[in-house]
């Protein structure tokens, strides 16, 4: 008799990158194992995780939700030139006010990048995640 197990992804920065890890090292175990996987979920980073994960999975079982994991944070990854400067800028950026640095308080909402990022993970989401097979 199998044991159901339902996972739940947290998110938010290095919590999202050692949940993917989990589940990288997590679900070839549960294949080969008494656990059978009934339910993948998260927030924020980790839902990202979750969902690509999933989508893996019901392709190809657990090599198929590695895989997957893979290409998606590896089309995330900061890998050229411009994209790790700015991402080092803005990491550095958000840290000045620890040094006392006059920061302003602006909106995420409100800085034109956004939407160029939210249009980037969108495009990589919808290469890797089979939405309507979930």
């Amino acid at each position: 008799m199998s044991t159901n197990v339902a996972i739940a992804c947290q998110g938010g920065g290095s919590h999202t990158a050692f949940t993917a890890g989990v589940l990288r090292t997590l679900l070839p175990e549960l294949a080969d194992s008494d656990y059978r996987l009934v339910g993948l979920s998260g927030t924020s980073g980790g839902a990202i995780s979750a969902a690509a994960a999933l989508s893996g999975y019901l392709d190809d079982g657990a090599e198929g939700a590695v895989d997957t994991l893979d290409a998606l944070w590896g089309d995330i990854t900061a890998d050229e030139a411009f994209e790790t400067w700015f991402n080092a800028w803005l990491v550095q950026g958000m840290s000045a006010h620890h040094w006392s640095f006059p920061t302003p308080t602006v909106s995420p909402y409100d800085v034109p990048a956004t939407a160029y990022g939210e249009r980037k993970l969108r495009e990589i989401l919808d290469r890797h995640v089979d939405v309507e097979a979930l």
